[in-house]
């Protein structure tokens, strides 16, 4: 049980670690809103003054799948841990293909060994690699090659930064380049018309799908590297159809989101 006087002394702490997950799980103020079911105004007030009630806490908890426990201990880790990259170090990863390799495999808990021993990267190359991300805060690198990671649970890369435009760029040339008939694939269309509250909908399931993985992600950490491979999912929803189709449409016809 938590103390209520430690909770209300840290509700600052408390609530910005809560926006941090919320923008990380593409919960929107909108979201939030319906949740509590007051205005969207309203919502943005209380993350801008943090007035939020520990009942309320908890209610908006809900809807990234956490207790106020894992929120308390999201928030004690981010106070010793890095929850985002400056764009110059995003830019300095997107820019050396084997430090950006060594970077995704050490915070998928590779060990330096196992990296060396299934990647042709040169060992005094790796200890390059390996002081550049300690000077960047992703680990903490330790004697014997041994290392620690500093991201925080609530870590996210910047939005539409180097990362994330480096991926996007290279998901629709290569991700898709499948049948989608193999173990382990699967690849579903669906299309229809909705209106705001059930795209709305949609997206929350999607972030919560997001959640689970995360989830099933963490568990599968303990395996033995043989027992795990990686594992790519694409989560996407937006008001869209062909656009063959919106070339015939009218143009008193268009329609607005």
């Amino acid at each position: 049980m938590i103390p209520l006087v430690f909770l209300m002394s840290q509700r600052k702490q408390l609530v910005q670690t809560l926006k941090a997950l919320l923008r990380q799980h593409g919960v929107t103020y909108r979201i939030v809103a319906q949740h509590l079911q007051i205005s969207e105004a309203s919502v943005k007030r209380l993350f801008s003054t943090c007035d939020f009630t520990i009942e309320r806490i908890e209610k908006v908890c809900e809807l990234v799948s956490i207790e106020l426990s894992d929120l308390v201990m999201a928030m004690q880790e981010g106070l010793l841990s890095t929850s985002e990259l400056s764009v110059e170090s995003e830019k300095a990863l997107v820019s050396d293909i084997p430090l950006l390799l060594t970077a995704h495999l050490l915070i998928n808990k590779w060990t330096v060994n196992q990296i060396l021993s299934n990647y042709d990267i040169d060992r005094l190359d790796m200890i390059q690699n390996l002081v550049e991300l300690d000077r960047m805060r992703i680990i903490d690198y330790l004697p014997g090659e041994k290392v620690r990671l500093k991201l925080s649970r609530n870590f996210q890369w910047q939005e539409n930064g180097p990362i994330q435009q480096f991926f996007n760029k290279h998901i629709s040339s290569e991700f898709f380049k499948s049948t989608f008939d193999q173990p382990g694939e699967l690849r579903l269309f669906a299309s229809g018309m909705l209106s705001k509250t059930s795209n709305q909908a949609i997206q929350h399931r999607l972030t919560r799908l997001q959640a689970f993985f995360d989830e099933l992600h963490r568990g599968d950490e303990v395996l033995e590297m043989e027992q795990r491979y990686g594992t790519s999912i694409v989560l996407a929803v937006r008001p869209w159809s062909l656009p063959m189709f919106e070339a015939l449409r009218k143009p008193e016809r268009q329609k607005t989101f």
